[in-house]
């Protein structure tokens, strides 16, 4: 009977970190717990249980794709994997504002977990002759900030695809002469 709890439990963690996921793409301010109850189709007190508040719920989202980014360095090129995290900080708008609102402290303990799973492939792709050897791996979490500053700038720039278009600009600066993408 307890192991039918816990997988239970489990099971509706899971459920609710999707939906949690899924609502972290919309173009909104913040997602409440309440708006990932219904999306997960579980009552509000199971979400609670799991999750006291919206930087708990987060947190475990932003855990999570951290992990997938740890898994992307160790099996993919190394501007895929920058790619991939810039889409991840384009599309995912109210995660990135919730982080924004976290203590200066966490953002950079967040920020060095970030940098810190990062630089292996940053390294290897330097070794490799793919990445200019001048990139350190602080110049990773720099960029992310530009970025962000991109997003959320209220200068008339084209929006996204103004902000997709840099992010390509800075990708392919960081890219030494044989490393270069193709045309």
């Amino acid at each position: 009977m307890l192991s039918s709890r816990r997988t239970d439990a489990r099971r509706n963690r899971e459920v609710i970190l999707r939906a949690a996921d899924e609502a972290f793409t919309e173009d909104v301010d913040f997602v409440p717990l309440s708006e990932i109850a219904r999306r997960s189709g579980l009552g509000r007190a199971t979400v609670y249980r799991h999750f006291s508040d919206r930087y708990a719920l987060g947190i475990a989202v932003a855990e999570s794709k951290l992990h997938m980014l740890r898994e992307l360095v160790a099996e993919c090129d190394f501007i895929e994997v920058l790619e991939e995290l810039f889409d991840e900080q384009i599309s995912r708008r109210p995660l990135v504002r919730l982080f924004r609102e976290l203590t200066p402290a966490d953002q950079r303990r967040y920020a060095g977990q970030l940098v810190a799973i990062l630089t292996p492939g940053l390294r290897e792709a330097q070794e490799a002759g793919v990445i200019r050897s001048d990139v350190g791996p602080d110049d990773l979490a720099l960029i992310c900030e530009m970025v962000e500053g991109a997003l959320a700038s209220h200068l008339p720039t084209g929006g996204v695809e103004s902000v997709e278009r840099v992010v390509r600009t800075v990708l392919a600066g960081l890219r030494t002469t044989s490393g270069a993408a193709p045309e």
